[in-house]
Parts: structure tokens; sequence; C-alpha cells
């Protein structure tokens, strides 16, 4: 009994340090951001990037390479369908940032968009070359 006691003292113990030690993998939603980043494969570099900040409704989009292919994103939102079965859906038009793109926002594209308040919304982020599209990514959710 008394060894069983002793167990119970030990992992009790040690149930909240696993628990601080565990990484949140959508820890981008406390930050108020929401971010992806594409990358080919094979590539040690990624491509391009996108982040979305909830506070000010902002989507900025980065493209680092000049290799021919630009990075687009969009917002998602999700809502029900007519059953309601939840669904991401396109929530905006794209926004578009390629090396050659003249911005003077840190090098990023920044298109404002309106989100309603309290929905969930992630960013979709792809690589686009004459008409072709590749490489799509999602960020973690957050709370617009």
């Amino acid at each position: 009994m008394h060894r069983a006691f002793k167990s119970a003292v030990v992992a009790a113990a040690l149930i909240p340090a696993a628990l601080i030690a565990t990484p949140d993998v959508a820890s981008a939603a406390s930050n108020g951001y929401a971010w992806a980043c594409w990358i080919k494969p094979g590539s040690a570099t990624n491509g391009g990037c996108a982040k979305f900040y909830a506070d000010g409704d902002t989507l900025r989009v980065w493209d680092y390479t000049a290799d021919g292919w630009g990075t687009r994103a969009q917002i998602q939102k999700l809502l029900p369908d007519s059953n309601g079965v939840m669904h991401w859906v396109n929530h905006s038009s794209d926004c578009f940032d390629d090396t050659s793109t003249s911005n003077t926002n840190k090098g990023a594209t920044v298109c404002n968009y309106n989100v309603t308040e309290g929905i969930q919304v992630r960013v979709h982020v792809w690589a686009s070359h004459s008409g072709t599209t590749a490489y799509h990514i999602y960020s973690p959710s957050i709370t617009a």
C-alpha cells in the first residue's frame, strides 16, 4: 500500500511538469496572429510567408526568392453550411507579393480586410507562377 501511494504522489508531481514542457501546436492563437510559409521540397529556405494580424485585420505577404514563383495568401473562415457542418471558406481575395513588387512595408505587401469579430480564421499560403499554383499550406486557426 505504501509503495502504491508513493507512486501516485510521484506521478501527480510529474504531470504538471509534463504539461508545461509539451509545446502547443497552435501557439500563434495566443499572440493575436497566424502565419504560414511555403517551401519547395528539398529547399533549405522558405519561398514566401504570410501573417494575419487579428487586431487590425491585416494580411502581410512576403516573397523571399527571385525564382519566378510569387507568394499568394488568403484569409479563410470557418463557417457552417446549410446542414450545420463546419467548412473552411475563402473570406477574401488573395494578397500577392513577389520579389519585383515595390512596397514600403519592410518588403511585404499588406492587404486590409474586414473580418467579423469572434470567428475562427486561418491563412492559406501558396506559390504561383504563370497560372500554376503549388506548395499550399495553412496556418493554425485563431479567433478574429
